[in-house]
């Protein structure tokens, strides 16, 4: 009986420990100790919920002992923190130091990795597509020219090979993002279902330009959720 109840008490603490809520302060700078990160994001990767750390890198969390912390800024990656099996306190006070984002690119890779600025700068030129009007100049001095432009069929197959382009552009950049976030276990996503999942997603220029790399990260993961529950696993199998 009483190796029963000694029993019992040891599974009721393991149970409490395991569950217990945790308050994580910590304090977020580069390898060297400098506090110059931009956009520091703080996610618990069990719920998705976060916050952005202060510009000194401060922040705070509260989750369960046993979820796992994303910590990462722009251009840095990604580090896991969990306290499932430390000290049994319900206060952490941590000091996270994050590296620098570096990608090395061997032969034997299918998909070159651009960096997180280079992924901005092709962000930034999308949704540019030109006026390919010939005359675009002349409509109050020359009506009859602009509504051939309008509605002649090589102006309109000039717009349409310019909006296909801007298209694949917005597809390619994506797709980057996604190489981008499954190194750094954000997501699981096989590159044949890559064209699938952006189809899936439906994020307009407009979007992808405005949002925070913390909002478009939290976007991407959140439709990425849906996209696993609306397939089967055959679905991976074609």
């Amino acid at each position: 009986m009483k190796l029963l109840l000694s029993s019992l008490f040891i599974c009721c603490t393991v149970a409490f420990v395991t569950a217990q809520d945790i308050t994580v302060n910590g304090h977020v700078t580069d390898k060297e100790g400098h506090t110059t990160l931009v956009n520091i994001m703080v996610v618990d990767q069990h719920s998705g919920n976060g916050t952005f750390a202060a510009a000194n890198g401060v922040f705070t969390i509260k989750v369960q002992r046993t979820d796992t912390i994303m910590v990462t800024a722009r251009d840095y990656a990604i580090k896991k923190l969990c306290f499932r099996d430390s000290a049994n306190k319900s206060i952490f006070n941590i000091h996270v130091r994050l590296d620098s984002l570096h990608f090395e690119l061997n032969d034997v890779y299918i998909h070159p990795q651009a960096s997180l600025p280079e992924i901005h700068k092709e962000i930034n030129n999308l949704g540019n597509v030109p006026n390919t009007d010939t005359y675009k100049d002349v409509a109050i001095t020359s009506p009859i020219t602009l509504l051939w432009e309008r509605f002649s069929k090589i102006e309109q197959s000039k717009r349409k090979v310019a909006q296909m382009e801007n298209e694949d552009n917005r597809r390619q950049v994506l797709k980057e993002l996604l190489h981008l976030y499954i190194k750094n276990d954000i997501i699981k996503l096989d590159d044949k279902s890559f064209d699938d999942f952006i189809d899936y997603c439906k994020l307009s220029d407009e979007f992808i330009k405005s949002c925070t790399d913390y909002e478009l990260v939290m976007a991407i993961k959140q439709r990425y959720q849906g996209f696993i529950r609306s397939h089967s696993t055959d679905y991976y199998n074609k």
